[in-house]
């Protein structure tokens, strides 16, 4: 019987053991980090976003709008494995032009790296990860509209 709890016990411990683990296989990445994990050399991409809002009541059928509302273009360039460039230009309602973040990263090691530049404040999901698909529904949720400062 001891010998049974012996065996138990080390199994236990071998499974926990095996939980602890370092990688992350399926952590989320916004589209910077995409960008720098990517092969060496210039790197470009982009998205657009779309609205179709469209009311319903119960039995009138209105019409419903169609907002061209942004058009991000990113543009990245790794000179090394440790040297990184990232530039997201966003250009809203085709006439107002933003620089979201523009960065300069350089890889101290495995855990830290400096960055200096234009940054987004790492700040709720949809301040870091601000592509359409991050949030439920058509428009940003209202408290990352109005209360909490989102890109």
């Amino acid at each position: 019987m001891k010998r049974v709890l012996y065996v138990f016990g080390l199994l236990v411990i071998s499974f926990g053991l095996k939980a602890q683990t370092d990688t992350i296989p399926n952590q989320q990445q916004n589209t910077a980090q995409t960008l720098m994990s990517s092969k060496p050399g210039l790197q470009i991409g982009g998205y657009g976003e779309v609205h179709y809002n469209q009311p319903l009541k119960s039995n009138t059928h209105n019409l419903g709008t169609l907002d061209a509302h942004r058009m991000v273009l990113f543009f990245g360039y790794n000179f090394s494995s440790k040297t990184q460039f990232v530039t997201e230009v966003e250009i809203e309602y085709a006439r107002e032009v933003w620089v979201e973040q523009m960065f300069i990263q350089y890889r101290l090691n495995r855990y830290s790296n400096f960055r200096a530049g234009v940054l987004l404040v790492p700040m709720g999901i949809i301040n870091e990860y601000h592509e359409p698909t991050a949030f439920n529904g058509v428009e940003r949720p209202i408290i990352d509209n109005k209360i909490a400062p989102t890109t």
